[in-house]
């Protein structure tokens, strides 16, 4: 998220928690928290110019002449810089903006499963939000040395102060009165066992925001029960995940896992009606 917010070719609001009340969208915080592992001038130019003086270096490899290793591990892969906004070059001050029109959840799928990008409908826009779906990565948390599945309510369930569904609620009428529209973005893992890479999802990031996305021709997802556009300008021939599989049977057993656990984990929000009228957006087994 701190990665693909840090674009050179965008003025950046804030990092992390945002809010949106009648007058736009705000940034709660003044600073930023970014990976640092393998990092580097060219990859990350504006992350790479951000640690400077003020900048909070965690967990890096240095050496006796103050030179650090980004790719040194050896600690641990969570490796991270937290930095002042003003350390980005272009920023927007006060740190707040219009009313969005352009959602993105970001999910990194260990299972290989999901699209690069979906195009999400409201209901469905509502059901993602609800179930939060993602991966614990290596070195993110302790203890965790392998990908593992997590849900989370609103992509931030330890900061909900009230039911899951009164965020979602309140979401989908924000997006109904400013015709905003959201899309799930991949980071994760394909077929090739590879994980999707940055100058793809940055290729992404850009059809959402200039709106080519919407002119692209469309396939649907099965099992997933998602809409991914079939190509996009400067992307890889991966937008269909089923065809990184060389065996797409392969595809198939692992989307009715995840399937089955989006499924296991909806259950939660179904002793409220709206929640329960979101069922049919979700994947099916069926």
């Amino acid at each position: 998220k701190t990665t693909l917010s840090a674009d050179p070719k965008r003025f950046l609001i804030g990092d992390d928690e945002h809010g949106w009340d009648d007058n736009g969208v705000f940034n709660y915080e003044g600073g930023c928290y970014a990976k640092t592992v393998n990092l580097s001038e060219e990859n990350e130019p504006d992350i790479w110019r951000a640690i400077r003086r003020d900048a909070l270096l965690e967990n890096v490899a240095v050496d006796d002449e103050g030179n650090i290793d980004f790719s040194d591990i050896s600690a641990t892969e969570n490796t991270r810089v937290s930095y002042p906004i003003h350390h980005i070059s272009k920023i927007v001050l006060p740190s707040r903006a219009g009313h969005a029109k352009k959602i993105i959840y970001l999910s990194a799928d260990a299972f290989g499963v999901l699209p690069p990008v979906s195009i999400l409908d409201n209901n469905q826009a509502q059901y993602h939000f609800l179930c939060g779906f993602t991966s614990k990565l290596a070195g993110t948390e302790r203890g965790i040395t392998e990908p593992q599945p997590s849900f989370s309510p609103a992509f931030g369930e330890a900061f909900l102060t009230v039911h899951p569904t009164i965020y979602a609620q309140r979401l989908s009428e924000k997006m109904e009165q400013h015709n905003a529209k959201a899309y799930l973005v991949n980071t994760g893992w394909n077929g090739t066992g590879k994980r999707i890479s940055l100058k793809d999802t940055r290729a992404i990031i850009d059809a959402i925001i200039d709106g080519s996305i919407e002119e692209a021709e469309t396939i649907h997802v099965p099992i997933m029960n998602l809409t991914a556009p079939a190509k996009l300008n400067g992307v890889s021939d991966i937008l269909d995940p089923r065809s990184t599989y060389a065996d797409k049977s392969e595809w198939e057993a692992k989307a009715k896992k995840l399937a089955g656990m989006y499924i296991e984990n909806f259950k939660q929000y179904t002793d409220t009606e709206a929640a329960r009228a979101l069922i049919p957006s979700g994947p099916q087994l069926d």
